[in-house]
């Protein structure tokens, strides 16, 4: 039984605390050793659960975008009162590492709440997609063109550029992608290939590089593996068009990088807005149980932290924000990615509505907290 399928069964658990259930089934997915959770991160973990407020613990789930030059007091002191407990550094920067750190700090500073500090994450993949760059940051070349070299140095590479990021005051990279474009479709492909974003044109090539990016990444900062189950093949790109669809199956092999990458010790895997026909063709992989729970915590095994990709995205722009929240939170998300800030009040409303009249799914929203601020422990966001 796969963890949010267990949690649904519970009804006896709420946001706030609550009875504990008499009886919980026993999971047939077990965490490999690699990924299974230290003890002084889950005690950290509760120490800082019963530090939050209710609505805190909620604003755990967010994560809003801010500019990577520098957000303002005003936008600041909102997500403070929101509770926001991520950010994501939008748009590029040419600054520095120097400047980067001065807004990471300034983040930091606003955002910490119960001596719980927040993510900030960044899109750092290289070649198009490489939002910071200046003194102190490399060129990282495309995934293309790094998919060209041997893992060894891929994941050396990875280590420095993740290292940058870490002195810059990012703590998580929204990266590396574990899709795989068919040399055929690659440039026609317009969210992954026509970037040049995936690491080769096999799952096999994408997959071994995917792997080394994680390690050398997790050397310094947490690393997310995108954009589950896979946009390699996707009919159109989920930030400009609506109804985007993907022909990724249950057991399909371009899968394998994501297994990988998951294997590798990646603390975060983002799921895609794209449907699925052959996997779930009534809703969007973020919406999904089908996609979330049953295939990536079931059949990968992964334990960590599910974020979506941005719900500012046209893709899902006509769900009313409170019913995303629910929809996405429900079918096994973590995290919830908006680089428009605005809707997350009514999104944590909806979530802390229902968390008090539905006590199954109070369970499951007090089981991501949990979640987040393990991974927090680990990224030392904890004091």
């Amino acid at each position: 039984m796969k963890r949010a399928t267990l949690l649904r069964g519970l009804v006896a658990l709420a946001v706030g605390g609550g009875v504990p259930c008499t009886a919980v089934a026993t999971p047939t997915v077990v965490p490999s050793p690699s990924r299974a959770v230290s003890s002084g991160a889950s005690g950290a973990a509760k120490s800082a659960y019963a530090a939050l407020t209710p609505a805190q613990r909620i604003g755990q789930l967010f994560m809003a975008g801010v500019s990577s030059t520098g957000p303002s007091a005003a936008k600041l002191a909102h997500l403070h009162r929101l509770g926001v407990g991520s950010v994501i550094l939008n748009h590029n920067s040419s600054a520095g590492q120097a400047a980067v750190a001065v807004t990471t700090t300034a983040i930091a500073t606003a955002l910490t709440t119960a001596n719980v500090a927040p993510f900030i994450a960044t899109d750092q993949e290289g070649g198009e997609v490489q939002r910071l760059s200046g003194p102190g940051f490399s060129s990282i070349p495309s995934a293309l063109q790094q998919g060209q070299w041997a893992t060894q140095r891929l994941e050396r590479e990875a280590a420095t550029w993740a290292g940058e990021l870490s002195d810059a005051g990012v703590s998580l990279n929204l990266a590396p992608v574990a899709d795989t474009v068919p040399t055929p479709h690659a440039h026609a492909n317009q969210p992954i290939g026509r970037y040049d974003r995936e690491y080769g044109h096999t799952s096999a090539r994408v997959g071994s590089h995917v792997a080394a990016v994680v390690r050398g990444e997790s050397s310094h900062v947490a690393v997310t593996v995108k954009h589950f189950p896979g946009l390699g093949r996707a009919t159109g790109n989920t930030d400009l068009t609506r109804n985007v669809t993907d022909p990724t199956a249950r057991q399909d092999p371009y899968l394998a990088p994501f297994r990988r990458g998951v294997s590798a010790g990646a603390e975060f895997a983002m799921v895609s807005l794209a449907t699925y026909p052959h996997i779930d063709p009534n809703r969007p992989a973020c919406f999904s149980s089908i996609v979330i729970d049953d295939m990536l915590r079931g059949d990968l095994g992964f334990t960590g932290v599910v974020i979506s990709d941005s719900f500012h995205a046209v893709a899902v722009r006509d769900v009313p924000p409170a019913k995303a929240a629910i929809r996405y939170f429900r079918a096994g998300g973590t995290m919830l990615l908006d680089t428009d800030a605005s809707p997350i009040r009514e999104m944590e409303a909806a979530v802390r509505d229902r968390a008090k009249t539905h006590p199954a799914f109070a369970a499951v929203i007090k089981a991501d907290v949990m979640d987040v601020l393990r991974a927090k422990s680990k990224a030392g966001l904890l004091s």
